[in-house]
């Protein structure tokens, strides 16, 4: 269902250089899924939700610990700086992707220094695991802060009350940025949220905001004021971050139970489009940039699939390799 809501829009604040940047993790994540799917029909595609992950992944420093969502793990892995050949191999289950096989590729982006990518996909965890991340940088003075993101049917999980509720009360550096796209699975969140998914994080006594999540300059804008309060011990932050799923709950779901009309309004407001539109008409990009950014990013995941797919399966004798810390 839409919602005809007030939100915080940034229209164009920022340096154009990072505008550029942020347009260009867009792109490149959208080509990636877009070749993904071809060989994976299982996948949770996030087009037309890229702005969320971009815009908040891209506010973290290196100190920082993320968190994605099962909907859009590899994109957050992009922006964190991992190579979309390796993310590839992974969803292929090839030996030569970030997870060696070993863990199913439609809900996995890369675990690497402070960022979390492999899960189970389920409900509720990923805000544990921030919220324990944020517990440890507390602990250890780190100055540090973790950032989820979750979807709109998680805020009726009982460890989204558990993980806000300590973080409120221990005044943990967590962000908490509900991608929130509408739809959990074929509910929409009218039916199943009351009130709205914004006073949920009101309720637990912190900061809580909402902003377009169409709109990748007011996501990442929003995400670093919340860092900034975390880190000067202010405490969490909740974000809900409103956006819209435009494809299935995965590839084949053809989304009977959604109005035509409602999904093609949404698509006007493609995250992409609104960015390449600004800065086209600041002048900041032209169109044969925009063609060669979107040539280039079809051509390195096009090639990335083409070796990935000739690349070996992992052999079953090094299964239990790397259980350790230590491996």
């Amino acid at each position: 269902m839409t919602h005809e809501i007030a939100v915080q829009t940034v229209s164009a604040s920022g340096a154009t250089d990072q505008r550029v940047d942020l347009l260009r993790l867009m792109v490149l994540g959208r080509e990636l899924e877009q070749t993904i799917s071809r060989v994976d029909h299982h996948w949770h595609a996030s087009l037309g939700e890229e702005a969320v992950i971009v815009g908040s992944f891209a506010a973290l420093e290196a100190i920082d610990v993320g968190v994605p969502h099962y909907r859009g793990p590899l994109i957050a892995s992009l922006v964190r700086g991992s190579d979309p050949y390796r993310l590839i191999a992974g969803v292929l289950g090839k030996a030569t992707g970030q997870s060696r096989g070993r863990w199913r590729g439609d809900v996995t982006g890369e675990v690497k220094a402070n960022q979390f990518g492999s899960f189970s996909g389920s409900l509720g965890p990923p805000l544990s695991y921030a919220t324990g991340a944020a517990l440890a940088a507390k602990l250890q003075r780190s100055g540090g802060v973790s950032l989820v993101l979750f979807g709109d049917g998680t805020v009726n999980s009982g460890l989204f009350h558990e993980s806000l509720s300590l973080a409120s009360m221990l005044r943990l550096a967590a962000i908490f940025v509900c991608q929130n796209n509408q739809y959990a699975i074929s509910t929409p969140a009218s039916v199943a949220v009351p009130g709205s998914v914004l006073k949920r994080g009101q309720g637990y006594g912190m900061v809580a905001v909402q902003v377009d999540g169409n709109d990748v300059l007011a996501v990442n804008e929003a995400v670093r004021e919340a860092a900034d309060r975390g880190r000067k011990g202010e405490g969490p932050t909740f974000i809900d971050a409103l956006t819209y799923r435009v494809g299935g709950h995965w590839i084949t779901d053809r989304s009977p139970y959604r109005d035509a009309e409602e999904v093609k309004a949404w698509a006007a407001r493609d995250p992409i489009q609104r960015l390449t539109r600004l800065l086209i008409g600041e002048g900041a990009l032209s169109e044969d940039d925009i063609a060669a950014m979107t040539l280039e990013a079809a051509s390195r995941t096009e090639a990335a699939l083409a070796q990935a797919m000739t690349d070996p399966w992992p052999d079953a004798s090094a299964l239990t390799a790397n259980a350790y810390a230590a491996d």
